[in-house]
C-alpha cells in the first residue's frame, strides 16, 4: 500500500460518522419485522433530515402528481432500502470541508456530483427503475475520494490538478502518477468506512473500470456513463475540465438506446437545477472551518 494511502486510511477513521438516525435505519433494515410505521417514528426524530427527504421527493425529480406529506407515505411508495438511501443523499454533502482552493472547488465538484446523480438516476429510470435511488445516491458519491484526498493530503492533491490541467490528463492517470492510487480506491475505503451496502460500494469503486465490478456492473457502468455526460456537457469540473475515458463496452453492456440521449440530455439540465437547490444550497454558506474553530 503507498505510504500515503495508509495515511488517508489513517484519516478516513477520523471522519464524522454517519448520522445516528441513519445507523439506526440501517439496523432496523436488517429486521424483517421492520414496518413502516417504525422507521417512520426513528427518520421523524431529526426533523431537518425529515425536512430535507420530503423536499428531495416532492421535488422535479420524482414528478409525483401529487404533494408526499408524510414519511410514512414515502416509505410505502418508495420503499425502505430506497429511502435509506435517500437519507444518505441528502446527509452526506454535511460530512466534508467545503473550504475552497484557488485550484480547485469542493463547491463545483459537489455541483459535478449532482449533474451524475440526475443523470445516473435517468438512466435507471429506462433500464432498472426499481433502483433508480440507489444509483442517485452511487452518482452522488462517485467522486467522493476526491474530497478525502483534498481534505487529507491537499498538497499532494493540488499537485494532481495542476498535472492533469497543464499536461491534458485524465484525472485518474494524473492521480496515478502523483498520489499511486486514485480516488475510486479511496471512496472504496469509505465506503467500507460508512459500511455502505455492497451494491453502492462496488459502483464508487469501479465508477471508471464497470468491467472490474463483480456484483454491481451495470450500477457501475451507469453511473460511468451518467460521469462522463456530465463532464461532456459541462456540469461542473471533477477537479479538471477534461472527460473520463469511455468503456469502450458500456453502451452495449446496458443496452440503452441512443435515440433516447437527446431527450435524456434536455430532461438533465432541467432536474438539475432542481437536484443543486436541494442538497447544495447551504454549502457555500457554511462558516469556513478556520471560522467555526475560532468559534468553538
Amino acid at each position: 500500500m503507498p505510504p500515503r494511502l495508509e495515511t488517508l486510511v489513517q484519516h478516513i477513521g477520523s471522519l464524522p460518522s454517519l448520522p445516528t438516525v441513519l445507523l439506526r435505519v440501517g439496523e432496523l433494515l436488517n429486521d424483517p419485522r421492520t414496518s413502516a410505521m417504525n422507521l417512520s417514528r426513528v427518520i421523524l426524530e431529526d426533523q431537518a433530515l425529515t425536512a430535507r427527504l420530503l423536499r428531495l421527493v416532492n421535488s422535479a425529480f420524482y414528478g409525483f402528481p401529487r404533494r408526499i406529506a408524510t414519511v410514512t407515505e414515502v416509505l410505502n411508495i418508495l420503499g425502505y432500502y430506497q429511502v435509506r438511501n435517500l437519507l444518505l443523499s441528502v446527509v452526506v454533502v454535511d460530512l466534508f470541508e467545503s473550504e475552497e482552493a484557488a485550484e480547485f472547488s469542493p463547491v463545483r465538484l459537489w455541483e459535478h456530483s449532482a449533474g451524475t446523480a440526475v443523470a445516473a438516476g435517468l438512466l435507471a429510470r429506462q433500464l432498472c427503475p426499481e433502483d433508480r435511488e440507489e444509483l442517485f445516491v452511487a452518482g452522488l458519491l462517485h467522486d467522493v475520494g476526491k474530497l478525502v484526498e483534498f481534505q487529507f493530503i491537499r498538497k499532494e492533491f493540488l499537485r494532481v490538478v495542476a498535472n492533469a490541467q497543464a499536461e491534458d490528463l485524465p484525472f485518474r492517470a494524473a492521480e496515478q502518477s502523483v498520489l499511486g492510487f486514485s480516488h475510486d480506491r479511496v471512496g472504496s475505503l469509505l465506503a467500507s468506512q460508512w459500511k455502505l451496502p455492497i451494491r453502492l460500494a462496488e459502483t464508487i469503486a469501479y465508477h471508471h473500470r464497470p468491467d472490474l465490478a463483480q456484483v454491481a456492473k451495470r450500477e457501475a457502468t451507469i453511473v460511468h456513463l451518467a460521469d462522463i455526460l456530465c463532464h461532456a456537457l459541462g456540469i461542473g469540473p471533477g477537479g479538471d475540465d477534461g472527460v473520463p475515458p469511455l468503456d469502450p463496452d458500456a453502451w452495449q453492456r446496458l443496452r440503452f438506446p441512443l435515440t433516447m440521449l437527446e431527450p435524456l440530455i434536455s430532461e438533465l439540465e432541467t432536474q438539475y437545477e432542481a437536484a443543486r437547490a436541494l442538497l447544495l444550497t447551504d454549502l457555500k454558506a457554511r462558516p469556513k472551518r478556520a471560522e467555526r474553530l475560532a468559534n468553538v
